[in-house]
Protein backbone atom coordinates (compact mmCIF):
# COMPACT_ATOMS: atom_id res chain seq x y z
CA UNK A 1 0.00 0.00 0.00
CA UNK A 2 2.79 2.43 0.88
CA UNK A 3 4.46 1.93 -2.50
CA UNK A 4 1.55 3.56 -4.38
CA UNK A 5 1.73 6.71 -2.23
CA UNK A 6 4.44 9.15 -3.36
CA UNK A 7 7.19 9.52 -0.76
CA UNK A 8 6.41 13.22 -0.31
CA UNK A 9 2.81 12.42 0.64
CA UNK A 10 3.64 9.84 3.30
CA UNK A 11 2.78 12.02 6.22
CA UNK A 12 3.22 9.78 9.25
CA UNK A 13 2.38 12.04 12.16
CA UNK A 14 1.82 15.13 10.03
CA UNK A 15 -1.65 16.62 9.83
CA UNK A 16 -0.96 18.22 6.47
CA UNK A 17 -3.23 17.04 3.66
CA UNK A 18 -0.86 17.99 0.85
CA UNK A 19 2.46 16.64 2.12
CA UNK A 20 4.23 19.92 1.29
CA UNK A 21 4.26 23.27 3.06
CA UNK A 22 3.71 26.77 1.67
CA UNK A 23 7.43 27.53 1.42
CA UNK A 24 8.08 24.18 -0.25
CA UNK A 25 5.31 24.94 -2.76
CA UNK A 26 6.89 28.33 -3.52
CA UNK A 27 10.30 26.70 -3.94
CA UNK A 28 8.87 24.00 -6.21
CA UNK A 29 7.22 26.64 -8.41
CA UNK A 30 10.59 28.36 -8.84
CA UNK A 31 12.31 25.07 -9.71
CA UNK A 32 9.56 24.13 -12.19
CA UNK A 33 9.78 27.57 -13.81
CA UNK A 34 13.59 27.43 -14.17
CA UNK A 35 14.22 23.71 -14.66
CA UNK A 36 17.49 23.68 -12.72
CA UNK A 37 18.46 25.91 -9.81
CA UNK A 38 20.97 26.40 -7.04
CA UNK A 39 20.17 27.47 -3.50
CA UNK A 40 21.35 30.98 -4.43
CA UNK A 41 18.94 31.14 -7.41
CA UNK A 42 15.94 30.25 -5.26
CA UNK A 43 17.09 32.49 -2.40
CA UNK A 44 17.46 35.53 -4.68
CA UNK A 45 14.00 35.03 -6.18
CA UNK A 46 12.28 34.43 -2.85
CA UNK A 47 13.88 37.39 -1.10
CA UNK A 48 12.30 39.70 -3.66
CA UNK A 49 8.95 38.69 -2.15
CA UNK A 50 9.75 38.15 1.55
CA UNK A 51 12.41 38.15 4.22
CA UNK A 52 14.02 34.74 4.25
CA UNK A 53 17.33 33.26 5.33
CA UNK A 54 19.62 31.51 2.89
CA UNK A 55 19.79 28.51 5.24
CA UNK A 56 15.97 28.26 5.24
CA UNK A 57 15.99 27.98 1.46
CA UNK A 58 18.79 25.41 1.67
CA UNK A 59 16.75 23.35 4.15
CA UNK A 60 13.62 23.55 2.01
CA UNK A 61 15.51 22.31 -1.07
CA UNK A 62 17.13 19.52 0.93
CA UNK A 63 13.72 18.47 2.33
CA UNK A 64 12.16 18.45 -1.15
CA UNK A 65 15.02 16.26 -2.36
CA UNK A 66 14.46 13.90 0.61
CA UNK A 67 10.78 13.70 -0.41
CA UNK A 68 11.87 12.71 -3.94
CA UNK A 69 10.32 15.83 -5.46
CA UNK A 70 13.71 17.21 -6.48
CA UNK A 71 16.91 15.62 -7.71
CA UNK A 72 20.05 16.95 -6.04
CA UNK A 73 23.24 17.08 -8.12
CA UNK A 74 26.18 17.09 -5.69
CA UNK A 75 28.84 17.01 -8.41
CA UNK A 76 29.20 20.79 -8.51
CA UNK A 77 30.56 23.30 -6.02
CA UNK A 78 27.01 24.68 -5.66
CA UNK A 79 24.47 21.85 -5.56
CA UNK A 80 22.00 21.95 -8.43
CA UNK A 81 18.38 20.90 -8.05
CA UNK A 82 16.04 19.65 -10.77
CA UNK A 83 12.43 18.50 -10.54
CA UNK A 84 11.71 14.78 -10.26
CA UNK A 85 7.95 15.33 -10.46
CA UNK A 86 6.00 17.77 -12.61
CA UNK A 87 3.62 20.36 -11.25
CA UNK A 88 0.76 18.40 -12.85
CA UNK A 89 1.80 15.20 -11.03
CA UNK A 90 2.03 16.98 -7.68
CA UNK A 91 -1.27 18.81 -8.17
CA UNK A 92 -2.92 15.55 -9.22
CA UNK A 93 -1.80 13.80 -6.04
CA UNK A 94 -3.00 16.72 -3.91
CA UNK A 95 -6.36 16.75 -5.70
CA UNK A 96 -6.68 12.99 -5.19
CA UNK A 97 -6.22 13.55 -1.44
CA UNK A 98 -8.83 16.33 -1.47
CA UNK A 99 -11.32 14.19 -3.39
CA UNK A 100 -10.80 11.19 -1.12
CA UNK A 101 -10.49 12.85 2.28
CA UNK A 102 -12.44 16.11 2.00
CA UNK A 103 -15.03 15.42 -0.69
CA UNK A 104 -15.73 11.78 0.19
CA UNK A 105 -14.95 10.69 -3.36
CA UNK A 106 -17.25 13.25 -5.04
CA UNK A 107 -15.50 15.01 -7.91
CA UNK A 108 -18.45 16.82 -9.51
CA UNK A 109 -18.41 19.79 -7.08
CA UNK A 110 -14.68 20.25 -7.71
CA UNK A 111 -15.15 20.10 -11.46
CA UNK A 112 -17.91 22.72 -11.21
CA UNK A 113 -15.70 24.91 -9.01
CA UNK A 114 -12.71 24.64 -11.34
CA UNK A 115 -14.88 25.38 -14.38
CA UNK A 116 -16.34 28.46 -12.66
CA UNK A 117 -12.82 29.56 -11.66
CA UNK A 118 -11.66 29.12 -15.23
CA UNK A 119 -14.58 31.26 -16.36
CA UNK A 120 -13.72 33.90 -13.71
CA UNK A 121 -16.94 33.35 -11.77
CA UNK A 122 -15.76 32.09 -8.37
CA UNK A 123 -16.62 33.89 -5.18
CA UNK A 124 -14.82 31.76 -2.62
CA UNK A 125 -17.12 28.77 -2.27
CA UNK A 126 -20.50 27.66 -3.50
CA UNK A 127 -22.96 25.38 -1.73
CA UNK A 128 -21.69 22.53 -3.93
CA UNK A 129 -18.09 23.01 -2.77
CA UNK A 130 -19.05 23.48 0.87
CA UNK A 131 -21.08 20.32 1.32
CA UNK A 132 -24.50 21.30 0.02
CA UNK A 133 -26.21 19.12 -2.53
CA UNK A 134 -27.04 20.40 -6.02
CA UNK A 135 -30.74 20.07 -5.22
CA UNK A 136 -30.48 22.53 -2.29
CA UNK A 137 -28.12 25.00 -3.90
CA UNK A 138 -29.34 28.07 -5.65
CA UNK A 139 -31.72 30.89 -4.82
CA UNK A 140 -33.24 30.76 -1.38
CA UNK A 141 -30.61 28.38 0.01
CA UNK A 142 -30.57 30.20 3.32
CA UNK A 143 -27.55 32.42 2.80
CA UNK A 144 -27.72 36.14 2.46
CA UNK A 145 -25.07 38.48 1.17
CA UNK A 146 -24.68 40.24 4.52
Amino acid sequence: MTESIPKWQRRGRSRDLTGIGWLEADVLRIVWDHGEVTVRDVYEELRERRRIAYTTVMSALRNLAAKDLLEQDRNRPAYAYRPRATDVEVAGSILDAVVDKVMGGRIEPLIAYLQARSDGETSGGSPETSGGSPETSGAGSGTSGT
